[in-house]
C-alpha cells in the first residue's frame, strides 16, 4: 500500500426516468441505453455501488471484468410521493412547493429526510475497506454531491456541485486522512471517456 488513495465517483448512466426529468430515488429502472457506454477500465477488479439496477448495469459497461459489490447505503434519496413525477406533475401541489423552498429541512411526503439520507451515504463511505489504493465507487447524482460536502478539500454547500451522468470525480486522500474519513488533499473532475488503447 501506497501513502496515497485514490476514490473516483461517478454518476450512474442515464435512465428513461432521468431523460424524462423525472424524480427518481429508489425506483429500481434499468439504463435507457446502455448500449452507448464505452469501457473506462478493463483492468478494474472491484468496483462498489449503489444496489440499484442502474448502477450495476452502468459499472458492467464502464469496468467488465470487475466485480460489483452493491450496498444499499449508496441509494439515492428517497423521493416519497415525489418518485417517478415531473415538476410539471407536481408545481401545484403545495407540499412539493414547500419542499423545494426548503430540501434540507422539509423531507417529501413519505420520502426521507436530507439529514438521514446524508448519514447514511457517509457511513456506506466510512465502511468500505481501507486496505486498497484505488476505489471506484458508481453511485447516484445525490451521492455524489452528499460525498464532496463530506470530503472534498473545501467545504461547500451540497446545491453548489453540478453531478451531470458523464462526469467523474477524483478524491485524492493521503492515507492518515483516509483510515480517519477526513477530507481529501485534492479534487478533480474530469469527462468519463473510452480508455485509449495501450
Amino acid at each position: 500500500m501506497g501513502d496515497i488513495v485514490t476514490v473516483r465517483l461517478m454518476r450512474h448512466a442515464p435512465t428513461k426516468e432521468n431523460l424524462e426529468k423525472r424524480y427518481i430515488g429508489w425506483t429500481d429502472s434499468p439504463l435507457a441505453n446502455a448500449t452507448t457506454l464505452p469501457i473506462l477500465n478493463d483492468g478494474v477488479k472491484k468496483v462498489y455501488g449503489s444496489d440499484l439496477r442502474r448502477c450495476q448495469e452502468t459499472a458492467s459497461c464502464y469496468f467488465p471484468n470487475a466485480s460489483y459489490i452493491a450496498d444499499a447505503r449508496f441509494r439515492e434519496s428517497n423521493f416519497g410521493d415525489f418518485e417517478c413525477k415531473t415538476y410539471d406533475e407536481l408545481k401545484s401541489d403545495i407540499r412539493y412547493c414547500t419542499w423545494l423552498d426548503n430540501p434540507t429541512v422539509i423531507s417529501p411526503p413519505n420520502g426521507e429526510p436530507f439529514d438521514l439520507f446524508c448519514h447514511r451515504v457517509i457511513a456506506g463511505f466510512l465502511a468500505l475497506p481501507k486496505d486498497n489504493d484505488d476505489y471506484y465507487l458508481v453511485v447516484h447524482g445525490g451521492v455524489v454531491r452528499a460525498l464532496l460536502v463530506a470530503f472534498a478539500p473545501q467545504q461547500k454547500p451540497f446545491w453548489s456541485y453540478q453531478v451531470p451522468h458523464n462526469r467523474m470525480y477524483t478524491l485524492t486522500f493521503s492515507r492518515a486522512a483516509w483510515k480517519e474519513g477526513a477530507r481529501c488533499i485534492s479534487l478533480s473532475e474530469e469527462p468519463i471517456m473510452e480508455k485509449p488503447p495501450m
